[in-house]
């Protein structure tokens, strides 16, 4: 199968406001709803204390977890971190995705007003779900890709093996 995003989340204070998957098959989940509790809980730890604005990342098996936080600035002077998750394969384009990661916590931080954050009314943010399959576009895990990537492989694989059959006669001759 070709690589790709699987999942990708925007949460605050251990919400999540907004939160999409991309697997082809719901066996193909990483982690069933527990698990991903206990991740996402670890991810607000460690997100708010350790990396600051940085975006970090941790393997798992054949996943990577990428993590990267911005800033939500309230009235009172605070700023409360805000944190983007995604789960994707490990050999996803990483340099791309974690643009798109920057990209998509920016404009969600931008678009929406810290009331709106801050209150957690996660029905205000689905809309934006449209906007992070566009961010994400060319990252996502999807059947099309798949096959076609499949099918480069084949081509390439049948380029390989008749060009060196072909330098194998070439050389017979000599």
């Amino acid at each position: 199968m070709a690589p790709g995003l699987l999942e990708a989340a925007i949460f605050f204070q251990g919400t999540n406001l907004i939160e999409d998957s991309y697997y082809i098959h719901e066996y193909d989940k990483v982690f069933d709803e527990s698990q991903k509790k206990t991740l996402i809980e670890a991810i607000t730890n460690l997100g708010t204390s350790a990396f600051g604005d940085s975006i970090q990342n941790f393997a798992m098996g054949g996943h990577v977890v990428f993590l990267t936080s911005n800033k939500v600035e309230v009235p009172n002077g605070e700023s409360i971190p805000i944190i983007m998750y995604c789960i994707a394969e490990k050999d996803t384009n990483k340099k791309l995705l974690t643009e798109s990661m920057s990209t998509g916590l920016f404009q969600f931080v931008n678009r929406y007003s810290y009331f709106d954050i801050t209150s957690k009314n996660i029905d205000k943010f689905k809309d934006f779900k449209t906007r992070l399959a566009k961010i994400f576009k060319g990252l996502i895990k999807t059947k099309d890709k798949a096959t076609y990537l499949h099918h480069n492989k084949e081509v390439e694989k049948i380029h390989r093996d008749g060009y060196a059959s072909r330098s194998v006669s070439l050389h017979g001759r000599y």
